[in-house]
């Protein structure tokens, strides 16, 4: 038996990732050779940096739960070398009460891909690059010098409950959920491909997930579009996802009810730093009516302009004292939820000679079989990435719909440019 050391107790906010055992996966697809055992040295160079990546999650009589820590390491790094490059690896195992974090790689036709794994409770999606980005420059250091530099020991990463305390944000009376009041118990619904399942798997496993990549020149295409008309690009992903899920549930006359994510690293004084926090995400709400006439670039400007004014009055970043995302289901009597999390533009990981990360992808694990349904964007190495983590029937379509629709975009504006 090892003596335990308990680091807190779980927010709010991270308590419903711990009830769905939820994991995510960021894998990093390299060329280049990849030393295996330097590798497990900047692993365990992470570890050291981030002590709560070597805890695990304790139940408590009252249900809930509490990081503890102990002497007990996480395992190393898995290899997994497959036959064929075509052949899919073993899933992997999780348990939120034995470890927080993994680390696998898969060999395929020679080339490696390494993936980080880490409890959801810890981190966000810009929390992960963070993490993965900081292994690979200790991978570096390894591979060029044969040594990692000091390591700076971070303390365990605050709750966005206490992160919002500390800057003196509180409750407000709104929270964005009115928005959606006039689509509720208002509509016939066609049946929810976010039903939730009857039975609960013993351990995490992989939710779905379709992807489509543009090419460098029709990102680039997509950016000037938006640049153009005066948006950002989340602006116009969001009306294209929001277009193309219209169209795939049958260009009804019922809107669309669209929440995404917000990193309020960007906009909390004083700032908070990539690690700082487990999930300092706000989140924001849009209810889209979109009929046979509606335009891309006006729904994007009405999103921007709500957005701005729900940040200007605070209500993004108090959003999550209010709730937080649906990941399992979906609310009764509403039409179902579009949920997208971008995560932008994500700059280059430092790398030795020779290696190079040409491109990422992430997965999502939970103890759940059904229910889930979220897009997660992103640029990377210059091109645009849409992927879509559902239990839904056939997620390639709907995929394929916001691709089509994108390079329509990206085509109609270089015509002009």
């Amino acid at each position: 038996m090892f003596a335990t050391s308990v680091i807190r107790k779980l927010a709010t906010s991270e308590e419903m990732l711990a009830e769905t055992h939820n994991f995510v996966g960021l894998a990093a697809h390299v060329t280049g050779p990849v030393d295996i055992d330097l590798l497990s040295e900047a692993y365990e160079a992470l570890l050291e940096a981030h002590p709560i990546l070597t805890g695990r999650l304790e139940r408590l009589p009252d249900g809930r739960h509490q990081f503890v820590t102990d002497d007990l390491m996480p395992d190393g790094i898995e290899v997994i070398e497959l036959a064929r490059p075509d052949a899919q690896p073993p899933a992997p195992h999780f348990d939120q009460t034995e470890s927080l974090v993994a680390l696998r790689v898969i060999i395929a036709d020679g080339q490696a891909q390494p993936t980080l794994y880490v409890h959801h409770a810890v981190a966000d999606g810009h929390h992960m690059y963070a993490l993965i980005e900081e292994m690979l420059s200790y991978y570096t250091d390894l591979v060029t010098t044969g040594r990692v530099g000091a390591i700076n020991v971070e303390p365990a990463p605050q709750s966005i409950e206490a992160v919002l305390a500390d800057r003196g944000i509180e409750k407000q009376q709104r929270s964005g959920i009115e928005r959606f009041m006039p689509a509720l118990f208002g509509y016939d619904l066609p049946p929810t491909r976010r039903a939730v399942a009857t039975e609960t798997p013993s351990s995490p496993v992989r939710v779905p997930m379709a992807s489509c990549r543009l090419s460098e020149s029709q990102t680039n295409d997509v950016v000037a579009f938006g640049r153009a008309h005066d948006l950002s690009l989340h602006a116009v992903l969001s009306a294209a996802v929001l277009m193309a899920e219209w169209q795939l549930r049958g260009k009804l006359s019922i809107p669309v009810p669209y929440v995404y994510t917000v990193d309020l690293r960007y906009f909390l004084s004083p700032p908070v730093s990539a690690t700082g926090c487990t999930n300092p995400i706000g989140l924001a709400t849009y209810l889209a009516e979109i009929d046979a006439k509606t335009d891309l670039v006006a729904i994007a400007r009405d999103i921007a302009e709500n957005f701005q004014n729900d940040l200007d009055e605070g209500v993004v970043q108090q959003s999550r004292l209010h709730f937080s995302p649906q990941y399992v289901g979906n609310p009764p009597g509403l039409p179902d939820v579009v949920v997208l999390s971008n995560n932008g533009l994500v700059p280059p990981v430092r790398t030795p000679p020779g290696v190079e990360v040409t491109s990422t992808h992430g997965e999502l694990y939970f103890a759940v079989s059904a229910g889930i349904d979220i897009y997660f964007t992103q640029i990377f190495a210059g091109q645009l990435n849409i992927e879509y983590h559902s239990h839904g029937p056939e997620p390639e379509r709907s995929v394929e719909a916001i691709r089509s629709l994108l390079c329509e975009i990206a085509e109609r504006h270089a015509s002009v440019s």
